[in-house]
């Protein structure tokens, strides 16, 4: 079985989706921040993990065909160009968790995309 190669249209593609996911709960879980003082941006480090799934589960959910791997390479991408904006989470070490975290997290989403995908049609 011969695999195919990544399709690099759907990696950006993915990499837009997790930068809106993102963005997104950024504003949500800021104006929530100021909102309750403080308990918002607590949520908001326990729950941004939750973008990768998210953005995993709509670029395999929209894709055509079967693409696993690209959500994942766009969250490890969306990742570690975090961390490199982002030096206060830890160096090296915050950039192999996150990018770990968000391959784990995106492979899971769009594995469950594509099952929807496969069951809509």
């Amino acid at each position: 079985m011969a695999r195919e190669s990544l399709d690099w249209k759907w990696v950006g593609i993915g990499i837009l989706i997790l930068l809106v996911v993102q963005v997104a709960l950024n504003i949500v879980f800021t104006v929530f921040g100021l909102l309750t003082l403080g308990f918002g941006f607590i949520l908001f480090i326990v729950a941004k993990p939750i973008a990768y799934f998210l953005g995993g589960l709509l670029t395999g959910y929209v894709s055509p065909g079967v693409t696993i791997r690209e959500p994942a390479v766009s969250a490890v991408i969306i990742a570690v160009a975090g961390i490199i904006f982002d030096a206060s989470r830890g160096g090296i070490l915050g950039i192999i968790v996150s990018g770990v975290v968000a391959l784990f997290l995106a492979i899971a989403g769009a594995q469950i995309g594509e099952r929807m995908q496969r069951g809509k049609a």
